[in-house]
């Protein structure tokens, strides 16, 4: 039974908190309308141009090699022209949401770091997106920019409390949930989407917020943008994470299955994903640590990666040894190293089947060690022990690769020989008999120990729905004939 939170949050009261960021007038309008499908560039030009600021980014973007435009732009129009109204929707949501979302910034929270996560993962997502849905790509850049919108949320309304979670965490964003979730009773991707349902942003956007980290639940039309985001935030882990060769992995595995990109490919896109963000961190005003050495980290994540395959498949290799050798130890007596009952009875019912169904004989031998209880009387069960296993031995190395022996209990045992008439089997029971009576065993005192077995012999009889039980009776039946007959003999089943 999981804990309960330290501290269950309210979320409706979380949200409606006068701590939390406040979006202006003209964001509010821009969301509006960057959600009518029939909005025309002079109404969203208007818009726009109610905010200097936001104006002056739009163009900025316009002029920037972001879009490699070929021609610069002065007037606002121009811009929503060069860019078109997809791309100037989306860039305008970006800068009215990131303004509002960096007004509280402060305390111990590292939002430089945050935010440089945040434009990773915005510009990567957008370069994924773009290989299957260019209409998407700008939407892609937005999802990635604000996925983590519940981690601002959780620190601009609990302030400490959530420093404390943030910093443990030490930038693993699973992590950090767990954090959240064992603390809070929720965790930012909860808070995210309630936050963006306030705010009525697109319902793609507040998907990707919500299920991220879990992509398989969503619809097939809301994948692409949350599949694009879950692989570029783990993308942005490599990168911040200084080569973290798992998350390397993950990325080319999510880039291969959702995507169907290349390993090159994939590093190709990262490191475009960092000069992207460098561009768009510069026209949203945001400080860049230049941490980030992206050739070195790619370095380093490839070896990291490399070693990482290494042990997973030496651990591989291992743990397939180690369960062959508990199968071996499940299938095999201790003692003489034959097989055991189990494995016995799983052979026989197999290849009665196969005999059957192919119309092909098999024969079964029974064998006992003739008057064996002398051995353990006389010498000890140690010796005992020592006759069953050089016997066990002598039948192993007389019998066909193919046929199985089987300690059946006691100082009985039983070879099944697939493919193989009465006659066959008769004359491999000679054999193992004459192998068992040319045996020395040296006793305790230096005596040397002579050894000998009934053996009784049955063959299947594919004409009849003969059973493995009665086939081992009817071989059991013809080792008593041998023993009643004078023992160190061998007999054939009626």
């Amino acid at each position: 039974m999981k804990n309960a939170p330290a501290q269950s949050i309210d979320l409706e009261q979380l949200i409606a908190s006068p701590r939390l960021p406040t979006l202006p007038t003209v964001a509010l309008q821009i969301i509006e309308l960057v959600q009518q499908p029939d909005v025309g560039i002079d109404e969203l030009a208007e818009a726009i141009s109610r905010d200097p600021a936001l104006s002056t980014k739009v163009l900025k973007s316009a002029n920037s090699g972001f879009y490699s435009r070929s021609r610069s732009v002065t007037r606002l129009k121009d811009a929503l022209m060069v860019l078109g109204l997809r791309t100037v929707k989306t860039l305008s949501l970006s800068f009215s949401l990131v303004g509002p979302l960096r007004a509280n910034e402060g305390g111990g929270f590292d939002y430089i770091a945050f935010w440089q996560r945040s434009l990773l993962t915005a510009s990567c997502a957008r370069s994924l997106v773009a290989r299957l849905d260019k209409t998407q790509k700008e939407e892609a850049f937005l999802a990635g920019l604000v996925h983590c919108l519940g981690v601002v949320v959780l620190h601009q309304g609990l302030a400490a409390q959530y420093e404390s979670l943030f910093t443990a965490s030490k930038g693993d964003y699973r992590r950090l949930r767990e954090a959240e979730r064992e603390a809070l009773g929720l965790d930012h991707t909860h808070v995210g989407a309630a936050m963006a349902e306030k705010w009525n942003l697109p319902a793609g956007i507040t998907a990707v917020l919500r299920y991220y980290p879990e992509p398989q639940k969503v619809s097939p039309a809301e994948q692409l943008l949350v599949r694009a985001v879950a692989a570029a935030a783990v993308g942005a882990d490599v990168l911040v994470g200084g080569g973290d060769g798992e998350a390397l992995r993950l990325f080319y595995d999510r880039c291969e299955d959702w995507f169907g990109l290349s390993p090159s490919d994939a590093q190709e896109i990262l490191a475009a994903s960092h000069a992207d963000a460098q561009v768009m961190g510069g026209l949203m005003e945001m400080k860049d640590d230049a941490r980030l050495n992206v050739g070195d980290i790619l370095s380093r994540a490839n070896e990291a990666m490399m070693s990482i395959n290494l042990e997973v498949t030496r651990e591989a290799e291992q743990l397939e040894a180690r369960n062959e050798q508990l199968e071996t130890q499940a299938s095999t007596d201790g003692l003489t190293g034959l097989a055991n009952r189990r494995r016995l009875d799983e052979f026989l019912e197999e290849q009665c089947k196969i005999a059957k169904r192919h119309d092909k004989p098999m024969g079964v031998l029974m064998i006992d060690l003739d008057h064996f209880k002398r051995f353990n009387d006389t010498y000890g069960h140690q010796t005992g022990d020592l006759v069953l296993a050089t016997v066990a031995e002598a039948i192993q190395a007389t019998v066909r690769e193919a046929d199985l022996v089987a300690r059946y209990g006691g100082e009985e045992m039983v070879v099944i020989m697939p493919e193989t008439r009465l006659a066959g089997a008769a004359q491999v029971a000679n054999r193992v008999r004459s192998a068992i009576e040319a045996l020395e065993v040296i006793g305790p005192s230096n005596e040397t120990l002579k050894v000998t077995a009934s053996i009784g012999v049955a063959s299947l009889n594919t004409d009849q729905q003969t059973t493995p039980a009665q086939l081992i009776a009817a071989a059991d039946k013809a080792l008593y004939e041998a023993k009643a007959a004078g023992r160190n003999r061998v007999r054939l089943a009626a």
